[in-house]
C-alpha cells in the first residue's frame, strides 16, 4: 500500500517536470519523507523480531541440548548393571 503511494506521488512529479509551469503537488516532500520514515521504522522492526526469534530458537537448542548433555552424565545403578553385563558379554573371562 506504502509503495502504490509512493510509485503515484513519483509518477505526479514525472508528470509535473514535463508540463509548463507546473510544480509539484503541495506536500510532496513531506510524504516522500514521511513514507521513507514509515519504510526505515518496519525495517528496524522487522530486524529486531528477526534477531529475537534466533536468539529465542538459541536458547531453546542450548537448553535442549543441555537437558541432553546432563541426562547422558547420570549413570544410575540400572545403568552400571547393564554395562557391567555388557563388558562381562563382550569379554568372556572364560575364554568362550
Amino acid at each position: 500500500m506504502m509503495e502504490e503511494k509512493l510509485d503515484h506521488l513519483f509518477a505526479i512529479a514525472r508528470r509535473a517536470g514535463t508540463e509548463e509551469a507546473s510544480s509539484l503537488p503541495f506536500g510532496f516532500a513531506e510524504a516522500v519523507l514521511r513514507l521513507h520514515q514509515s519504510r526505515v521504522q518496519e525495517n528496524k522492526a522487522f530486524f529486531r523480531t528477526s534477531i529475537l526469534s534466533i536468539a529465542t530458537a538459541l536458547v531453546l537448542l542450548g537448553a535442549i541440548l543441555g537437558i541432553n548433555v546432563g541426562s547422558d552424565g547420570f549413570s544410575g545403578a540400572d545403568d552400571q548393571e547393564s554395562s557391567v553385563e555388557l563388558a562381562y558379554a563382550l569379554w568372556d573371562p572364560a575364554g568362550n
